[in-house]
């Protein structure tokens, strides 16, 4: 058997993998500790936590579960389990872990957030906010437990309530990803667009690990710009296509080229403000990522330079043939777009 001193610096080699992400060569070193001690409680956790790092659920579970059999009422080892449960979809068996975690260990902060983590989750939001008001009872200055409280509050609608707890957070840990995230949700809920736009870009900075949320979330803010300018678009293309008919038939056009003209001068301004706080690299990877925003770009140009060009010389053939088309494309993104669900992540 292992001696105790052993499993403590091989458990100390292994935090340091863990420090650094690398999961697999803290897998080696347990397993080579294992191979003398396989029951030991303290090396089946960090097992159970490579395990998680590598998003191999199953085998988590099953290293955890045969700790806590040596080790029944460990702390570390049942929110070790039970996240691996959650993970494994397995939501109310972590529930009722969190719990007995929570109940075992009634003054741990972890174990009531653990608790309410689940509880929030699972929609239980009276008893979710009761518990991560006890996590904060016991640590006021824990950072998770803020962020899911101010989560909670969000869900509420009690936006002013969120960001207390929020800029609380970011107050202890200025760069918490998750804080600052959360924060720009709420902004965007608030229709704060600018600060929001401002909050994601700074998240990702952060923690890298945030990209690809950033860029949907980014993607569905300018998204819901260029969605309000469909109707600024539908007004150019008429606007386009009347000043061609009128034209054509001998009557003055100056209305229509003058809408035509405002039209694509309201465009320019409203793509402008959005993009004005969007950092130079960020437009095109949001495209590639969302194709749907491409089109409705497209179609927001094509505006501009058809209004720009009828306000400018009048009525003409290509641009009213044109503009037909942009006016019969846009129901067609209109009801593609609202199937594909643009929401923040």
């Amino acid at each position: 058997m292992t001696a105790a001193g052993d499993a403590g610096r091989v458990l100390q080699v292994v935090e340091n993998h863990f420090a650094a992400g690398d999961h697999i060569r803290a897998e080696e070193a347990i397993r080579a500790a294992l191979a003398a001690d396989p029951h030991n409680p303290r090396l089946l956790t960090a097992f159970a936590r490579a395990k998680l790092g590598q998003s191999d659920w199953s085998a988590a579970a099953a290293s955890a579960h045969a700790a806590l059999s040596a080790e029944p009422d460990n702390e570390h080892t049942m929110r070790v389990y039970t996240r691996a449960l959650e993970m494994l979809g397995r939501r109310d068996e972590a529930l009722s872990m969190a719990w007995r975690t929570a109940s075992a260990h009634p003054s741990s902060y972890q174990a009531q957030y653990g608790h309410a983590r689940l509880l929030k989750a699972t929609g239980r939001m009276g008893e979710a906010m009761a518990a991560v008001n006890e996590a904060l009872r016991l640590n006021p200055a824990d950072v998770d437990s803020l962020i899911l409280r101010g989560d909670m509050f969000s869900a509420l609608g009690q936006y002013q309530w969120a960001e207390a707890d929020y800029r609380q957070a970011l107050q202890l840990n200025p760069q918490h990803a998750d804080a600052i995230h959360s924060l720009a949700v709420l902004e965007n809920a608030r229709g704060r667009r600018r600060s929001a736009m401002r909050g994601f870009v700074e998240a990702e900075r952060a923690d890298p690990s945030y990209r690809d949320v950033v860029r949907q979330n980014l993607g569905v803010i300018v998204g819901g710009v260029l969605r309000r300018s469909a109707w600024v678009v539908l007004i150019v293309g008429f606007a386009v296509i009347l000043t061609y008919t009128l034209g054509e038939d001998g009557h003055p056009t100056v209305i229509p080229r003058v809408v035509a003209g405002v039209g694509a001068l309201a465009l320019v301004a409203m793509y402008a403000r959005v993009m004005r706080d969007m950092p130079g690299g960020q437009l095109k990877s949001v495209v590639r990522q969302r194709q749907m925003l491409a089109l409705r770009i497209l179609q927001l140009v094509a505006a501009v330079v058809l209004g720009a060009l009828t306000a400018a010389i009048g009525a003409m053939t290509v641009p009213a043939v044109a503009a037909s088309v942009l006016v019969l494309s846009l129901p067609v993104v209109v009801i593609v777009g609202a199937l594909t669900g643009e929401r923040l992540w």
